[in-house]
């Protein structure tokens, strides 16, 4: 009597993965090993964490990124956490009865052996498929042997019959069987007739030559013979074949010889994948491996690789390129003010007018953001230099996105190889040093690098560290400036300024650190230490005189600026109607509904809201209307020339005037003379602020006498 088939007969003993195992460790073991379909994962006890099927896994790996998405995670990111499972002594016919009649769809995929609750190996469809046949030709042979079991037997066959049709017709895989003898198809599932656009009643009975091209049937025999001939089987090349819907797919066939006890052949199993949306799935994904999703221009990865190639040309031909770095200078407004899908239209048409520029060899990449990059193979300078200003040219001109005429320019940076080095990075490196000698020049233009940039870099990274250093080991002071009330004479509120006291280097204007601390991202830090100082300063002063500071528009990134002066004043005790803080327009112009929503939370703390440098942008007066500040400075540039520029002097009457409408206090910055305060007065300005009232000191003692008026 035969053997009653177990679950551990027909199940592989295939290693596990363990958890910490990364999806492409796991994509390059289906790649390499052909005959895995289905792999488990368990913990190093051996216990069971889950199932990867491999045709759902490189789908998965091969679309919406794929590996660049996926291919670091382990791989309990793309596995079945409730997997099939079966322990190895459960009868082969229990396990598929009650498996298909509950959860067919997960046979499909494999299913985990266990023994004592611990990982054994993994079964397929293929296995069962395997025995399944080999049950069915032993019940046959039987058949023949007992002849009074012949009812019995045949509701036997039957069941498994029924069974065996059910799993080929599920199996998402083109299922084609043969005799082993005559090579004429026995059976093949709805799969594979879609596959090979014909039908199961044309083909069955017939060999491959009657339904297919003499070509193909003549391979598929060879292929028939392959697989007679090994013990093995046999995974064939990929086939281009036309479904029955006239549409190209790609197939991967298997082959394998199914034998008799004796060890003869009795049929030839083709079992067909489709590979097609696999493949599709890859191709996008190398695509998007090198070319930005968004422009269609290379990536940084590409670029990469292009300017090793490019370099490796130049040594080997004596040859020589140019790296041009863009950057575009108005972006970042226009994206603010307009929205990321104007700005993403915005560079779409950059990139096309970047294509118009170049010729076919030239590289343009896309390195983020607003950034490009172009590698130019050239004979001289000249090239690069032309170059640049044919594309400088062609983004002066507005671009039009959605009824929008967008002016936007582009400061380029260029160096050359081998004149400025054969290193990408430092190439690379230089480019954007002249780049940034374009914007801090005025912008919209390109220069070359030139050695000297190199000093100017290491000069701002030593910077960089020093001011890192002052915060720290408190290098920094604040000096306080007063200002005067022009109707009464006497000292109102004080300015906090900012001083850095190196020690090494004295005295450092802010000048020259704030915009380092901007573009390094320490400003939110000294932001926060001066708003802190000046508070609890001017908690301490023997008189109620408000203190105003100045914030960075770099601070209002954040939504935590309305609880740091929150926290100021609290920790201070200061009340708030003493705190003024000094904006610039540029925190308005920068995201402006984010920014305003800050500056009324701010305002309804009570503190005051002061607008700086009044007059110096193209904007200031829609902003008096956007937001209702307490006091406007005007710029001491329109004070310098009073009261003998006509110009000037009409230019602050009629900011004056504007402010008496409106309830806004006027303050005049850069007051150094009695003329000039004498026209403050008649032009009825509120405040002055300047080197006549006094200069700016750590100390306000001298201002804290108890009659102490201007003058005086």
């Amino acid at each position: 009597m035969q053997k009653l088939l177990c679950i551990s007969d027909i199940m592989d003993r295939i290693d596990p993965v363990r958890p910490q195992c990364d999806n492409s460790t796991l994509y390059e073991m289906f790649r390499d090993e052909s005959d895995l379909m289905v792999v488990a994962v368990a913990n190093e006890a051996g216990e069971v964490l889950g199932l990867i099927e491999r045709h759902a896994f490189n789908l998965t790996m091969a679309a919406e990124y794929g590996r660049a998405l996926y291919g670091r995670k382990p791989v309990t990111s793309l596995m079945d956490p409730a997997p099939l499972v079966v322990e190895s002594a459960t009868p082969l016919r229990d396990f598929t009865r009650t498996t298909l009649s509950e959860r067919p769809s997960e046979l499909m995929r494999g299913f985990i052996v266990t023994r004592d609750g611990r990982y054994a190996g993994v079964g397929t469809s293929l296995s069962i498929l395997k025995a399944i046949s080999a049950d069915l030709q032993h019940s046959l042979t039987r058949q023949q042997e007992m002849t009074g079991d012949l009812v019995r037997l045949g509701a036997e066959s039957q069941r498994h019959q029924t069974f065996l049709n059910m799993v080929i017709q599920n199996i998402p895989a083109m299922v084609l069987v043969k005799n082993a003898g005559d090579q004429k198809v026995i059976l093949l599932n709805s799969v594979g007739e879609d596959m090979l656009g014909v039908t199961h009643d044309a083909v069955v009975g017939h060999a491959s030559g009657d339904f297919m091209t003499a070509e193909r049937a003549a391979l598929y025999n060879t292929y028939d013979q392959m697989a007679l001939q090994s013990q093995d089987a046999i995974m064939l090349k990929e086939e281009h074949v036309t479904d029955s819907q006239g549409r190209k797919r790609i197939i991967q066939l298997k082959k394998t010889v199914l034998r008799t006890p004796s060890g003869e052949a009795d049929c030839i199993l083709t079992l067909g994948t489709d590979l097609t949306d696999q493949k599709q799935a890859e191709a996008r994904i190398a695509h998007l491996a090198h070319y930005d999703p968004l422009t269609g221009l290379a990536n940084r990865a590409l670029f990469t690789r292009e300017m090793d190639a490019a370099l490796s040309r130049v040594q080997r031909l004596d040859g020589q390129i140019a790296l041009l770095c863009l950057d575009l200078d108005r972006f970042k407004a226009i994206n603010d003010s307009y929205g990321h899908m104007t700005g993403d239209q915005l560079l779409v048409e950059v990139a096309e007018r970047l294509r118009g520029c170049v010729r076919k060899s030239d590289v343009i990449a896309r390195m983020g953001g607003d950034e490009f990059a172009i590698i130019q193979h050239i004979d001289s300078a000249d090239d690069a230099r032309h170059l640049a200003a044919r594309i400088v040219d062609a983004l002066k001109q507005p671009i039009l996105v959605n009824d929008i005429a967008l002016d936007v320019g582009t400061s380029i940076g260029i160096a050359l190889a081998p004149t400025d080095g054969m290193d990408a990075n430092n190439l690379l490196s230089r480019a954007d040093l002249a780049m940034y000698r374009v914007k801090a020049e005025g912008r919209n233009s390109w220069c070359f690098y030139q050695p000297e940039m190199d000093a100017q870099l290491q000069s701002r990274i030593e910077m960089e560290v020093d001011l890192k250093a002052a915060l720290s080991e408190n290098q920094f002071q604040l000096y306080f400036q007063p200002l005067l009330d022009m109707e009464t004479g006497e000292v109102v509120s004080f300015e906090a300024l900012l001083r850095w006291i190196h020690p090494t280097r004295g005295f450092i204007s802010p000048g020259e650190f704030i915009p380092v601390a901007e573009d390094c991202g320490l400003i939110g830090r000294i932001g926060e230490w001066v708003l802190m100082e000046a508070t609890r300063t001017a908690a301490r002063w023997p008189q109620a005189w408000r203190v105003a500071v100045n914030i960075s528009p770099l601070q209002f990134r954040h939504k935590s600026l309305v609880n740091l002066v929150k926290k100021a004043l609290k920790t201070s005790g200061l009340a708030p109607a003493r705190l003024e803080l000094e904006i610039t327009e540029s925190v308005i112009l920068k995201d402006e509904t984010h920014n305003l929503a800050i500056l009324n939370a701010i305002r309804a703390l009570g503190v005051r809201i002061a607008m700086d440098d009044f007059g110096t942008g193209y904007s200031s007066l829609s902003y008096l209307r956007t937001f209702p500040f307490d006091k406007i400075k005007i710029d001491q540039s329109f004070i310098r020339d009073l009261p003998n520029d006509t110009n000037a002097l009409s230019i602050v009457r009629a900011i004056t005037d504007m402010a008496r409408s409106l309830g806004v206090l006027i303050t005049a910055e850069g007051v150094e003379t009695e003329a000039q305060m004498t026209a403050l007065r008649e032009l009825n300005c509120g405040q002055a602020q300047g080197y006549l009232i006094g200069r700016p000191a750590p100390e306000i003692t001298a201002y804290a006498k108890p009659e102490r008026k201007y003058g005086t």
